[in-house]
C-alpha cells in the first residue's frame, strides 16, 4: 500500500476492486492542500484498458466528465492516475427524484457529458454508464471510470475481448461472450442512459433485457407516478433509449441531449402530455380531472361503440358524409357541434376533454396535427 509516486502524500484508503486499487491524497511539500484521487493499477493484465481510460480523460474537458490531473508510474512501476475527488460520492446513493423537471435537468447533465465524449474526434464511447460510475461534485453530475471506453481510432477488436459493462445497463448488442458484427456504440451508450434515467426516478434498474420499455406498462413512470402527468413526456425519453434494436434509438448522446432539452422545455412550459390514460387535473379549479367529452353519460349523442379511437381507428379514412352510429367518430363529432355551437364541423376531428368537477372545457383537433389524425395523442 505504500507504493505511491513521491509527489502525493495519502491520506486514507477509499475502496479496492477486482483491477485497481484508490486512495485519497493530497500534493507534497505544496500548499495546495486539496484532496485527489490516486487509482493505481493491480491486475497489469489490465493495462490496456487503463491506459485507454487514461488517454480518454486527459483529452476531454467539460464540467459533467471526470478530470485527470496527472498520469505515470508508482516507484515499483504500477500505472496510475489522479482525478479530482468527488467527495459526496456516487449516484447510486443519492436519494431518487420525485420532480419530472428536476430529475430531468439533473439528467440532461450526464447526457452532455457524455454527448462530449461522443462528440470528441476520435468520438469516445463510454460503455458502462451506470450510477456507479456517475459521481457527484457540489451536486453536480460527473461521469468517471472509462476504463472500458472504446476509442473510435483504436485498433482494438470487439468481437474478440470486446467491453461488456454492467448486465443491468448494458445494451443487449453487447451482452453475451461474443459482440457479433459491428454494433453502434453511441447508440449502446444511449440505451445505458435510458436505464439510469428511469433509476434517478425509481431507484431500480429497469431490467426488462429481452422486452423494449413500456411492454410492461404497469413499470411504467406515469403509472408509477399517476398524479404527475409529466412523467409520461420522461416515459417519451426511456421508451426511445430502452429498446433492443439499437436503430430505434437516437444515435449517439448529442442527438439524445437535443431531445432532452425539447422535453424539458415542454415540462418548463407546463405542458401535459397528450394521452387520455393519464389522470389530467383541471387547469382552471384544480379540483377536477378532464374526461373526454363523449365518453361521459349523457353527453354522448350515441352510446354504442368504443367511446376513445385508437390509433388504428384514427390512420382509417375519415368521411364526415357518412358518420354511422357505431364509428367513434360519429360519437365525438355529435359532442362537438352542440357545444362549440356549429351546424357542421365538415372535416374536423374533434376532441373536447371536459373537467368533471367544474366543467372547463379544453378543445382539441386531431386532424390539425402534423400528420392529421393525431398520432402523438394516446391511445
Amino acid at each position: 500500500m505504500g507504493d505511491f509516486p513521491p509527489q502525493f502524500d495519502l491520506v486514507r484508503p477509499l475502496i479496492e476492486g477486482g483491477q485497481g486499487q484508490t486512495f485519497v491524497v493530497r500534493r507534497s511539500g505544496t500548499s495546495d492542500s486539496g484532496e485527489y484521487v490516486l487509482t493505481r493499477l493491480k491486475n497489469p493484465k489490465r493495462e490496456d484498458y487503463f491506459e485507454r481510460e487514461i488517454r480518454a480523460c486527459m483529452t476531454l474537458d467539460h464540467p459533467n466528465v471526470l478530470r485527470v490531473l496527472e498520469h505515470g508510474r508508482t516507484p515499483k512501476g504500477k500505472p496510475f492516475l489522479i482525478t479530482e475527488y468527488c467527495a459526496e460520492g456516487s449516484l447510486e446513493h443519492r436519494p431518487k427524484f420525485d420532480s419530472p423537471y428536476g430529475g430531468l435537468r439533473f439528467f440532461h447533465q450526464i447526457v452532455l457529458g457524455v454527448a462530449h465524449a461522443h462528440a470528441h474526434q476520435p468520438p469516445i464511447c463510454h460503455l458502462d454508464l451506470k450510477p456507479e460510475n456517475i459521481l457527484l461534485k457540489n451536486g453536480v453530475p460527473v461521469v468517471g471510470d472509462f476504463g472500458i471506453c472504446f476509442i473510435e481510432d483504436d485498433q482494438v477488436s470487439l468481437t474478440s475481448e470486446g467491453p461488456r459493462g454492467s448486465m443491468y445497463y448494458c445494451a443487449p448488442e453487447l451482452r453475451g461472450p461474443k459482440i457479433k458484427g459491428d454494433p453502434p456504440l453511441k447508440a449502446a451508450d444511449v440505451y445505458s442512459l435510458g436505464k439510469v434515467l428511469y433509476w434517478l426516478f425509481t431507484g431500480e434498474v429497469y431490467d426488462g433485457h429481452e422486452e423494449d420499455y413500456g411492454n410492461d406498462a404497469n413499470r411504467r413512470l406515469a403509472r408509477l407516478f399517476p398524479f404527475h402527468p409529466q412523467f409520461a413526456f420522461i416515459d417519451e425519453l426511456v421508451s426511445v433509449t430502452v429498446q433492443r434494436n439499437p436503430a430505434a434509438r437516437d444515435p449517439s448522446a448529442i442527438d439524445l441531449g437535443h431531445r432532452v432539452q425539447r422535453v424539458t422545455e415542454r415540462i418548463e412550459a407546463g405542458g401535459r402530455p397528450l394521452d387520455l390514460r393519464i389522470p389530467q387535473r383541471c387547469l382552471y379549479c384544480a379540483a377536477g380531472y378532464y374526461r373526454p367529452a363523449h365518453d361521459r353519460p349523457g353527453l354522448a349523442r350515441h352510446s354504442v361503440g368504443p367511446k376513445v379511437p385508437d390509433i388504428a381507428k384514427r390512420r382509417s379514412p375519415y368521411d364526415p358524409s357518412n358518420l354511422v352510429p357505431q364509428t367513434p367518430y360519429s360519437n365525438m363529432v355529435g359532442v362537438a357541434q352542440p357545444i362549440i355551437g356549429l351546424s357542421n364541423t365538415g372535416s374536423a376531428i374533434p376532441l373536447l376533454l371536459i373537467c368533471d368537477y367544474c366543467g372547463n372545457v379544453q378543445y382539441f383537433r386531431w386532424d390539425l396535427t402534423s400528420d392529421g389524425h393525431g398520432e402523438n395523442w394516446l391511445p
